[in-house]
């Protein structure tokens, strides 16, 4: 058993691995601001804010084994730098849940040596990445996200739509990388178990799927429109914007074959099109 403090542990990815790492014998402790949401947070809590690293260091006492940083970056640089810093010089190992969106564009499945070029969304992820590997810590980029009636899919039908749409920059239709957030979980747990110091893994079940095809399971009609990405960056941001539009086909295969994963739950067209309500948020 290991004593885990969880970053994020309020949140769509942390609330599905705290409860994942309670299931393998894990112990749990969540940091959270000195005024966390509502959300009720089980198990051991501990206070700490991402923007005042002091209050990092402290939260990552001897008694910790790992730190799982699942929390979402600032949108500083120097913040989230200084945020690892502190959380690498406790002592214990950190496992940084990042993102594929540092790869940018792809037309053939990435896998980890492939050369980062990220988008404006995740221009600095490449250098957290960097201090986490560094520091002996591992580091795991999700796909899109997506399962129990949450996640990014649920974006893409508006409440005055029956039809799905897709952000469309011109030219073919985006594929995303894709994972289900128990599939995941799971990934992150061997992360904390297995994984070597350094580690770098992609969280990908499908390399590539069509976000029109997902636009039409999310939609109530089955059909899916095109969204002119400067619509959508009224509607959403550009930098977020430009991230649903960007296309790309990523490997998960080296995280099959050193840890041990298995994905197993639904793909994303079949998940979304079995939950309805997902459409409807």
């Amino acid at each position: 058993m290991m004593k885990v403090l969880l970053l994020g542990a309020t949140g769509y990815i942390g609330s599905v691995l705290a409860e994942r790492l309670g299931e393998h014998g894990h112990e749990v402790v969540s940091l959270v601001r000195a005024k966390p949401r509502d959300t009720a947070v089980p198990g051991e809590v501990r206070h700490g804010d991402i923007n005042e690293p002091g209050t990092l260091r402290a939260a990552v006492t001897p008694d910790i084994d790992v730190v799982v940083h699942a929390a979402n970056p600032v949108g500083d640089e120097a913040a989230d730098v200084a945020a690892i810093e502190a959380l690498a010089g406790g002592g214990a190992r950190l496992v940084y849940v990042s993102g594929v969106w540092v790869l940018g564009a792809t037309t053939e499945a990435a896998d980890e040596d492939a050369p980062v070029n990220p988008i404006a969304l995740s221009g600095y992820r490449p250098r957290v990445e960097r201090l986490v590997r560094d520091s002996g810590g591992v580091v795991v980029r999700p796909g899109i996200v997506y399962g129990r009636g949450a996640g990014i899919p649920t974006l893409l039908v508006s409440p005055e739509r029956e039809d799905g749409r897709y952000v469309h920059a011109g030219g073919p239709v985006p594929t995303w990388p894709t994972v289900h957030v128990d599939d995941l979980a799971d990934l992150l747990v061997l992360a904390i178990e297995k994984a070597e110091p350094g580690s770098l893994f992609h969280g990908v079940a499908e390399e590539a799927v069509s976000v029109a095809e997902i636009a039409a399971a999310a939609g109530r009609t089955g059909r899916a429109v095109p969204w002119r990405i400067d619509e959508a960056a009224e509607a959403l941001g550009r930098p977020f914007a430009e991230g649903l539009a960007l296309s790309q086909v990523v490997s998960g295969d080296l995280a099959r074959k050193v840890l041990g994963w298995e994905p197993r739950r639904p793909g994303i067209v079949d998940d979304v099109r079995s939950r309805p309500s997902a459409s409807r948020v």
